[in-house]
């Protein structure tokens, strides 16, 4: 009865334990008009010229403000919204801090350009720290995305001047000045940044050769600086995203893919600048309305001929975004779907060492197949991992006098999962080679297996990007060594019963690899699961007639660290590689089995279980195993 009370309060405890894992919490923004969700909006005007100021009110008064399609999302909104967070600006009860004209570090002024109601992006995050006490949110997700209009001032777009004698100088300059600001964000706590580039491929024609020079110089100093300064980040190459639309843009249901006033997706206002998409709605009111063509902010890639995107590009870049933020978590199921698989073929081995027990006879041989449902969750926001497995094992054993039972098993299995939302799928073909020995001298028994398997991979990572499906194909090996050591007493008659306590240690090891198919292409580094599983637990047997019913309940919990990451880096372009958490699952479960072993014969036992998991929050698997025993 003892034993039997400890099981269910350590059962119990299986409840109280919910999975530990980063969950973001906040979105937190800074930048200029590439990232402004509507800071303006509760201004007078944002200060950008006697004409502009004068039709701003209105422009409000009719839904428009941000820098696209109003009332269409920003990429910052579109990317918190997939994680059910907010991306209202910061003086409009939400986290958005950037301002449409910020510059990196420079005040907006007559002579440097800009809207002079514009933010400097380091001053943004200083009045985000001094806000917070200085600590910085550690489950936020930071995109920061500025330096466009450093650029326009140093080669002269921006501005009366004077202008910067060395361009390049002032840009490398800056992108320092904003990396070394969010290297204090990381010193204050923040985890997760996104780093968008620069669209150096853009614009074309020779005339904008030192341009697009600078944005390169601008992206890749920005990017190694962080490297730098330790800062752990995110490269999103909005470069790449923008060549696959430029070179295929029906794909990506645009009709015009430039900036020229008849092919945007907003209409300019007499006598108003380039950047009049914050004046634009689809209210007929608003200074700027949507231009009088069919669907222009799903067909026309820009909003006004600043360079605004329209609500179909900001969806893209907020697509984009999201698939470097959740890719690493996707790959780091590989090795937790082997952790899963191997406990399953540990428990078909034991069940046919509990046959091989009760046959006549010195030799055994058998045969088990397995099928089971298991469904993984990621984070909140994050693509999920429902798969089902399928095994068969084949195994022989020989009787040695004393209650011992040396054997050895193959066995093949494989794992077809797919990614919830469409985002594609992987397989895991494994082969393994299994010995094992039991052994039994009333009321003590005890059984011991070892196991390596050679895992191979398949990935088919799918990107929904705007309306394209982007394919990312890739495949790897590995391998899972394990051990498991199960014993306990069985006491009684026909019937017996006791305690059971087991653990299994396994090595999961998933080689690296790079995919192909696509700008959303990621090269994944190795990754090492360690996994202790420990379980205690009662277990009833019957051991006379035909019909032996067998049952079991235990509680389980994983002893290893599962605080590891997984490594990313680009494909398209030469940048930093990052790391982000892989999926952590609850440590804590129970598990109930029940079945029978059936005397079909002098020498033939069939043997059929169904087993559950319960209380893990974020696993969910059961199956049934079906197997025969056959002694000589």
């Amino acid at each position: 009865m003892r034993y039997r009370a400890l099981v269910l309060c350590l059962g119990l405890a299986a409840f109280a334990h919910p999975a530990a894992g980063q969950t973001f919490t906040q979105s937190i923004t800074f930048g200029d008009s590439n990232v402004d969700s509507g800071f303006y909006k509760v201004l007078p005007s944002p200060g950008g010229g006697a004409a502009f100021n004068a039709l701003w009110l209105a422009a409000v008064a009719a839904g428009a403000g941000k820098p696209t399609g109003s009332p269409g999302l920003m990429n910052s909104e579109a990317l918190a919204a997939y994680f059910g967070l907010s991306g209202l600006p910061a003086n409009q009860g939400g986290a958005n801090f950037a301002t449409s004209g910020a510059k990196n570090v420079l005040v907006n002024t007559g002579a440097t350009g800009g809207f002079q109601q514009a933010i400097p992006t380091t001053v943004q995050i200083a009045n985000f720290l001094a806000g917070n006490g200085g600590v910085a949110n550690p489950n936020g997700l930071y995109l920061i995305h500025s330096g466009a209009n450093d650029i326009a001032f140093a080669i002269g777009n921006q501005g009366m001047g004077p202008h910067p004698a060395d361009p390049t100088a002032f840009v490398i300059g800056s992108a320092n000045d904003l990396a070394a600001s969010v290297a204090g964000l990381k010193a204050a706590g923040a985890r997760t940044f996104v780093v968008p580039g620069q669209p150096f491929s853009f614009p074309g024609g020779a005339a904008n050769a030192d341009l697009r020079q600078l944005r390169f110089d601008y992206t890749q100093t920005l990017w190694w600086s962080l490297a730098a300064a330790g800062v752990n980040f995110i490269p999103a190459d909005i470069n790449a995203v923008r060549v696959a639309i430029r070179d295929n843009p029906a794909a990506f249901g645009f009709q015009f893919v430039d900036t020229n006033d008849d092919h945007t997706a907003c209409v300019r206002p007499p006598g108003i600048g380039d950047a009049y998409a914050l004046l634009c709605s689809s209210n007929p009111a608003a200074p700027s309305q949507y231009a009088a063509v069919p669907n222009p902010q799903q067909t026309r890639l820009f909003a006004d001929a600043e360079g605004h995107l329209s609500i179909a590009g900001q969806q893209i870049m907020a697509d984009y975004y999201y698939s470097l933020v959740v890719a690493p978590s996707q790959i780091s199921f590989l090795p937790e779907s082997a952790v899963k698989t191997r406990t399953r073929l540990v428990s078909n081995i034991e069940l046919q060492i509990d046959a091989s027990r009760v046959q006549g006879g010195t030799m055994t041989s058998w045969v088990t197949g397995d099928v089971s449902h298991l469904q993984m969750d990621n984070y909140p926001g994050f693509p999920d991992d429902p798969s089902t497995p399928v095994s068969v094992a084949v195994g022989a054993a020989i009787k040695v006098p004393g209650g011992l039972i040396v054997g050895a098993a193959v066995s093949q299995g494989r794992l077809n999962s797919d990614f919830s939302g469409g985002r594609g799928d992987y397989r895991q073909d494994e082969i393994t080679a299994s010995l094992y020995a039991g052994v039994q001298t009333l009321p003590f028994w005890a059984t011991l297996i070892g196991t390596y398997g050679t895992l191979k991979y398949d990935t088919d990572r799918i990107a929904p990007i705007g309306i394209t499906l982007q394919p990312n194909a890739g495949g790897t090996s590995g391998s899972n060594a394990s051990v498991a050591a199960q014993a306990g007493l069985a006491v009684g008659g026909c019937i017996k019963q006791g305690p059971v306590a087991g653990l299994v240690w396994q090595r999961v090891e998933v080689g690296g690899f790079t995919e192909a198919g696509s700008f959303t292409n990621l090269t994944f580094g190795d990754q090492t699961r360690d996994s202790a599983i420990a379980s205690i637990g009662w277990k009833l047997s019957g051991h006379c007639g035909m019909f032996r019913p067998f049952a079991q309940l235990s509680y389980s919990r994983e002893l290893a660290s599962t605080d590891r990451s997984v490594t990313a880096t680009l494909t398209t372009v030469a940048a930093p590689s990052y790391s982000m958490p892989a999926v952590d699952l609850d440590k804590d479960w129970g598990m109930a089995r029940l079945g029978a072993n059936v005397v079909l014969g002098p020498n033939v036992t069939g043997l059929i279980a169904l087993s559950s998991n319960f209380g893990q929050s974020d696993v969910t698997t059961y199956g049934v195993q079906i197997g025969f025993n056959v002694s000589f």
